[in-house]
Formats: structure tokens, C-alpha cells, sequence
């Protein structure tokens, strides 16, 4: 029990099955709450920074994303990664917005799974 809501729902997708069958229920449930935690803000922080330093976080959001099973948010940011490549400037605040929507709708369903 997480808090005062009860924890008992499987995991939602393939992804979090997987995990949890390596690491464990509870692991992995602290592993979605991180990450939770930890997406919003790495996401703002994208927006402020250079495109380098958009890269590396765009590419560690991207790949956290497929470990949680939000497969549309990871290839959202994959083509947000492939545009940074692919010029010399910044994302601007515009193309970043799409990934906030996605990490929105994947939100409500992983913080049913973790208690969070």
C-alpha cells in the first residue's frame, strides 16, 4: 500500500511486465513513480537548454519512455531526437508541446499502476 491507495493492478503494458518480472512488483513500481517525478521536470528542462544539451535529454526521455511502455511518447520523442539531428538550432517551445500532451494521456495510467 502506497499512501492510501491500494496498489493491485497488473502492470499495463508488456514493458512493466517484463520489468517487473526481473526486478519485482514493488521495484518496479518505485521505478514508474521516478519516472513520474522525474519526466516533467527533465522536460522543462529541454526546453531552456541548448541543442546539445536537448539531445542527451530528449534521448534519455525517449528511452525511459519505451522502459515504461509509452511506446507513442518514445516515438514522439525519437522524432523530436531525429530533428535535433538533423539541423543546428534548438527545439522550439512549439515542438516540445506535443511531447507534454503525450506524457499527459500516458500519466493518469502509470500513476494508477504505482500508486503514485
Amino acid at each position: 500500500m502506497v499512501g492510501d491507495e491500494a496498489v493491485s493492478q497488473l502492470p499495463p503494458n508488456d514493458a512493466l511486465k517484463a520489468l517487473e518480472e526481473v526486478l519485482g512488483n514493488e521495484a518496479t513500481r518505485e521505478i514508474v513513480r521516478l519516472y513520474l517525478k522525474d519526466f516533467p521536470d527533465a522536460l522543462r528542462r529541454v526546453s531552456g537548454a541548448g541543442r546539445e544539451d536537448q539531445m542527451r535529454l530528449v534521448h534519455g526521455l525517449k528511452s525511459s519512455s519505451l522502459h515504461m511502455g509509452a511506446t507513442d511518447l518514445s516515438d514522439r520523442l525519437a522524432s523530436l531526437e531525429e530533428k535535433l539531428g538533423a539541423r543546428r538550432e534548438p527545439l522550439e517551445q512549439d515542438e516540445i508541446a506535443s511531447a507534454v500532451a503525450d506524457f499527459g494521456a500516458v500519466a493518469p495510467t502509470l500513476r494508477a499502476y504505482a500508486g503514485a
